[in-house]
């Protein structure tokens, strides 16, 4: 009782204030009906507000991780047994999600901010990763060669299997970056393929993506998966309101010569 007459009795924060820190966020997974309901969860350490004061975007789980890590929970072949690699992981939520309960081999959880990747270690402990040798940050800018004079191989020539990142376009600005680090990553793991979750926040939103695909010689299609309605939904929760589609992108092979 004196714990909560002490914290009824301390001043709230300002607006501003209170959507810059960072609270608990537990998504169950009802979807994973083979593990106990007491583990069928993720906690994260994530931000309220949109934009985070370090001026990024990736401290919060955005509804196209939600959507793409409910793909995958459908469709858990997809990364058994796969070695991962995550663009734009923010939270780490879809990583996370393929390490702890969908049984990767491997996870790289990437993010192309310093403070991100800083913050991961946070999640994974929450998650119970800290000491997993299957998960592990790593700080990758799109836009920039993966291969440099000081590496001869990217990532110690470990392959990946699958690439997978959620709402990467919402900055039309930044897909050419995107598309490039991903067309070197398909180019570089032959047979690899991507899953990308894009958020139709515009009626140009996919066409732009689809466009970048074309430019960079990438074939792509739409995966007909369409977000339950918000009344069906039984966990994790996320809006209806705007659609979410999800894309399959490959390499695109040599032209055919006759």
């Amino acid at each position: 009782m004196s714990t909560l007459a002490e914290r009824i009795a301390s001043p709230l924060h300002d607006e501003i204030t209170a959507a810059q820190q960072r609270c608990y966020v537990t998504y169950r997974l009802a979807s994973l009906a083979h593990i106990p309901l007491s583990s069928r969860g993720i906690t994260l350490l994530e931000s309220r507000s949109v934009i985070s004061a370090a001026g990024t975007t990736g401290m919060r789980t955005w509804e196209a991780a939600l959507h793409l890590g409910r793909y995958l929970c459908e469709n858990p072949s997809l990364v058994q047994g796969k070695r991962v690699l995550e663009l734009g992981a923010g939270t780490g939520y879809v990583s996370i999600l393929c390490a702890r309960h969908l049984g990767a081999a491997n996870c790289l959880v990437s993010d192309g901010s310093d403070d991100v990747v800083n913050a991961m270690p946070d999640n994974l402990f929450l998650n119970d990763l800290q000491h997993s040798q299957t998960i592990s940050p790593l700080d990758l800018k799109w836009g920039h060669a993966l291969v440099g004079t000081e590496e001869a191989e990217w990532n110690g020539g470990r392959p990946v299997d699958i690439v997978l990142g959620a709402d990467l376009t919402y900055d039309k600005r930044l897909i050419p970056a995107l598309l490039s680090t991903l067309g070197e990553l398909l180019s570089m793991f032959p047979g690899c393929r991507a899953l990308i979750a894009v958020t139709e926040r515009s009626r140009e939103a996919c066409k732009d993506f689809e466009q970048a695909c074309d430019k960079g010689r990438l074939n792509y299609q739409r995966l007909p998966f369409p977000a339950p309605p918000r009344r069906e939904q039984v966990g994790p929760f996320y809006s209806d309101k705007i659609p979410i589609q999800i894309y399959e992108v490959r390499q695109r092979g040599p032209p055919h010569r006759s």
